[in-house]
């Protein structure tokens, strides 16, 4: 629950900022029980993130714990029937870009508290439980907020940031750096630069981190991209101080590269060539976990829905805004090359060799999509490219977690956090039935999805 009491813990420097970003959300508080009382929510399909259901099930929470789940109601201090009801873990997005999106306008000047604090909650509403901001986070208000979550005065979903190392001048997409304010770029030009960094990273407290690997900064001229020398002392050192890099590469030789080198996360699966049996054996041997961002990459395919037209989007955004991306719209061709079709059949076939490897994550923020909506297209992708709806659940909840440690959320079982969607229909029937939500539980709190959505929709 939101206190607006904090304002009165601030540091001077920060208090304006900060008091203003909380009085945005003062009058939509979290809603749940006593933290000493045991609550019951009886009667449910549970899927448990981990490929398991327990039909007519019962889910017991104390506070913002889970303390078991399948069992018969053991005389709770509230009981919640969910007759008909699915319960699944709350999403973990392991790849996003708070701060910038101002759902009309977009830029480094919009990384402020409130802001951030709004994306937090526009993944919560969508029942995105834990969130991961990669590489463009200004850290004196990213470091602010997740402080003050951890305090318990700021809800939404669980914020975790992860700094971004890069060549000097490259990294990310032109997009962010041609802002004269980017930040977000930690330089490595050598090893030794490599390894400095990662243990300052360490040394305030980081574990996890971000590596560009690609050459793709062509505007500003440099085009160089990280040497294997340098991103093998990168991964070597993080593995000593036990911070998780996820690297973002797009081709299949740098995968196989970055694998031999130790990486065992990647933003982006290989988008130029078809993944080999030699490739398969190296991510499977190692357990390397892949976010392939779909969305990213099939907004140019003609069964492509844009967000102004779909109404699970309207929930959080005015009407004029709904009306500015119409008029900004360029829709997708209605003839597509040989070439382009072959390529999506390409990606298609290497999403599906790689299903046991995949994690949700969506490149919101940076690339057009829209926070907490973007999950569910995610989700829709996963099926339609070939994975079932368990499948997808699993990578979007429990595999995302233990991809970056995070052992506390993604699943439903005894000593999980309490975070979790009550839907109105079976996920497993149909993948777009995660869009059907009744309730979001986060820390054992309902979210107030109704006062969050008259906040956004409201016209100005």
């Amino acid at each position: 629950m939101i206190r607006i009491p904090l304002c009165l813990f601030v540091a001077p420097a920060s208090f304006a900022l900060l008091c203003a970003a909380l009085g945005a959300f003062a009058q939509i508080p979290a809603a749940g029980p006593d933290a000493a009382q045991m609550v019951c929510f009886a009667n449910a399909r549970l899927i448990d993130g981990r490929g398991r259901v327990f039909d007519n099930a019962t889910l017991l929470i104390r506070g913002d714990v889970i303390l078991d789940v399948g069992v018969a109601n053991p005389g709770c201090d509230i009981t919640q029937d969910l007759t008909g009801k699915t319960v699944i873990p709350a999403l973990v997005n392991t790849h996003a870009h708070l701060g910038w999106e101002a759902y009309g306008d977009w830029g480094s000047q919009f990384f402020t508290d409130e802001n951030l604090i709004d994306h937090l909650y526009r993944h919560a509403y969508y029942g995105v439980g834990t969130i991961i901001s990669t590489g463009s986070d200004k850290e004196d208000v990213a470091l602010r907020v997740k402080l003050e979550q951890q305090k318990g005065n700021i809800g939404g979903a669980r914020y975790h940031l992860s700094p971004g190392l890069g060549s000097p001048g490259g990294g990310p997409n032109p997009r962010l750096t041609d802002d004269p304010d980017y930040w977000g770029v930690n330089p490595v030009a050598d090893p030794e630069q490599g390894v400095r960094t990662v243990r300052d990273l360490a040394a305030r407290g980081y574990r996890i981190a971000k590596i560009w690997i690609d050459d793709r900064d062509e505007r500003r001229g440099a085009q160089i991209k990280v040497a294997p020398e340098i991103y093998r002392a990168v991964l070597n050192e993080a593995a000593n101080q036990d911070i998780r890099i996820i690297a973002h590469a797009t081709t299949l030789a740098d995968h196989k590269a970055l694998v031999a080198a130790g990486s065992r996360r990647f933003i982006h699966m290989p988008y130029d060539a078809a993944v080999d049996d030699e490739y398969l054996e190296m991510v499977r041997r190692n357990n390397v976990y892949i976010v392939p961002t779909l969305g990213m990459i099939t907004k140019r395919e003609p069964w492509y829905v844009p967000a102004f037209r779909d109404p699970f989007f309207h929930d959080q955004v005015p009407p004029a805004v709904l009306e500015s991306l119409n008029e900004n719209y360029s829709p997708p061709p209605a003839e597509r090359s040989a070439a382009e079709e072959q390529r999506s059949a390409m990606l298609a076939a290497n999403l599906l060799k790689l299903k046991d490897q995949v994690i949700l994550g969506t490149d919101a923020g940076a690339v057009g999509d829209f926070f907490g909506y973007a999950d569910h297209v995610e989700l829709a992708l996963f099926v339609r490219m070939g994975m079932t709806p368990m499948e997808a659940l699993v990578a979007s909840t429990s595999r995302a977690a233990e991809a970056f440690g995070l052992d506390t959320v993604g699943s439903l079982a005894a000593g999980m956090a309490a975070d979790f969607l009550i839907l109105d229909a079976n996920p497993l029937d149909d993948i777009a039935n995660t869009r059907l939500i009744d309730e979001v539980y986060l820390r054992g709190q309902r979210v107030d999805r109704k006062g969050l959505r008259a906040l956004w929709t409201e016209e100005n």
